[in-house]
């Protein structure tokens, strides 16, 4: 639960076990009209050294459709988010939409004690009050990917619509087509 310190004025926050992308819940965000922009809520862990990792990935959504960087990731190396280390920024969402986010990290050199991870308005939402789940965030090494052969029975290409077809929708993962 993303519950470092009290919820700032206009932000409530629920841990959802109904809507989510992995088990067992997502924390779901309620953002107000009247909340301009700051940090939404943030959560304490145990120090993580990351500068080896290069990215991190997550499942977010929001009700109000956003532009990039609308919202953003914070990583730090104090409580509450205070002096955000790196500051992921989230990429455009689509309205009501599970979006897998991956989010390079652009100073792994310095995440070395990372404490605090935080969800961040850092544009306006406007006078429309809205949701905002997250889900499994995770920091990945790229060169430790697992790559697994999917079995050709199990997708076809459709060559005039130009599309990539499953027959059953793999787990959420990376696709490295070759």
């Amino acid at each position: 639960e993303w519950d470092e310190a009290a919820a700032p004025t206009n932000i409530t926050r629920v841990v959802d076990t109904k809507d989510y992308k992995k088990v067992p819940a997502s924390n779901k965000f309620s953002i107000a009209g009247a909340f301009t922009t700051g940090l939404v809520s943030s959560k304490a862990i145990s120090s993580l050294d990351l500068s080896g990792y290069d990215y991190v990935e997550l499942w977010i959504k929001s009700t109000v459709a956003t532009g990039a960087t609308t919202l953003t990731l914070l990583l730090d190396n104090t409580a509450l988010c205070a002096s955000a280390t790196e500051t992921l920024a989230i990429p455009a969402l689509v309205a009501d939409t599970w979006t897998f986010v991956r989010v390079a990290l652009a100073n792994a050199e310095l995440d070395t004690a990372i404490i605090s991870v935080g969800l961040n308005v850092a544009v306006d939402y406007g006078a429309t009050a809205g949701y905002v789940w997250v889900n499994d965030v995770v920091a990945v090494k790229d060169e430790t990917a697992v790559w697994d052969k999917v079995d050709s029975n199990s997708w076809h290409v459709d060559e005039e619509a130009r599309d990539l077809i499953f027959r059953s929708a793999p787990d959420y993962r990376l696709l490295e087509l070759t």
